[in-house]
């Protein structure tokens, strides 16, 4: 079982990594970007559903809190730019940031424990407990205010999607990168992917900015 899990786990996770690149450089429009967006989706719940069980076999926190911020990216993405309907109610939004606030006290609760006792892994879960607690505030936020526009969606849904690729990369240098200092090697995925997200939202927001002055 255990095997099995981890083989799922590891197709699932391959198949959101060799999709993103494909939505991200793709049109955003129906067609290969929709597609490919949502075999991220399929392969990221994939390997979110088998890190669950994977995390209580192995008795590993840090794959726990890897799983509940990359369920929390993924959904929170997702529901930003999905048509109107139930599923994406802002109910759904906020229940998505209240569960995510929650499992971020978990994790700083363990992640401080870890550090306290010299595993630097905790160092880890304190800043994804940072970074998913931000995120569900400023979604609390912009829900609180009505209606988001098509740009700030669209924003948002990057910022989301790309998030949870970076825990991705995250989880797999954890398992099979063994350098020192141990932590720095872990946050690299962090410290270069956030300024990508921000870089390919501001050019995102340029580019619906120039589609709305020619039309």
């Amino acid at each position: 079982m255990y095997q099995a899990l981890l083989f799922l786990h590891i197709a699932g996770g391959t198949l959101a990594l060799l999709a993103i690149p494909t939505a991200l450089l793709a049109p955003k429009r129906r067609g290969l970007h929709v597609a490919s967006g949502r075999a991220y989706v399929a392969g990221m719940g994939l390997a979110v559903a088998s890190a669950v069980p994977l995390s209580i076999a192995t008795q590993s926190p840090f794959l726990a809190g890897v799983a509940a911020f990359s369920a929390y990216m993924v959904a929170s993405g997702w529901r930003w730019m999905r048509r109107p309907g139930v599923a994406t109610s802002a109910a759904w939004g906020r229940g998505f940031a209240v569960a995510m606030l929650v499992f971020a006290v978990a994790m700083i609760v363990v992640g401080g424990m870890q550090v306290a006792a010299g595993d630097t892994l905790g160092i880890v879960l304190l800043v994804f407990a940072g970074i998913g607690s931000t995120l569900a505030i400023q979604d609390l936020s912009t829900l609180s205010r009505g209606a988001a526009g098509k740009t700030q969606r669209s924003i948002l849904h990057l910022g989301r999607m790309l998030g949870a690729s970076i825990a991705t990369v995250t989880a797999v240098l954890v398992v099979n990168v063994d350098l020192e200092p141990a932590w720095l090697v872990w946050l690299a995925p962090t410290l270069v992917g956030t300024p990508m997200i921000a870089v390919w939202s501001a050019r995102l927001a340029r580019e619906m900015a120039n589609a709305r002055r020619t039309v």
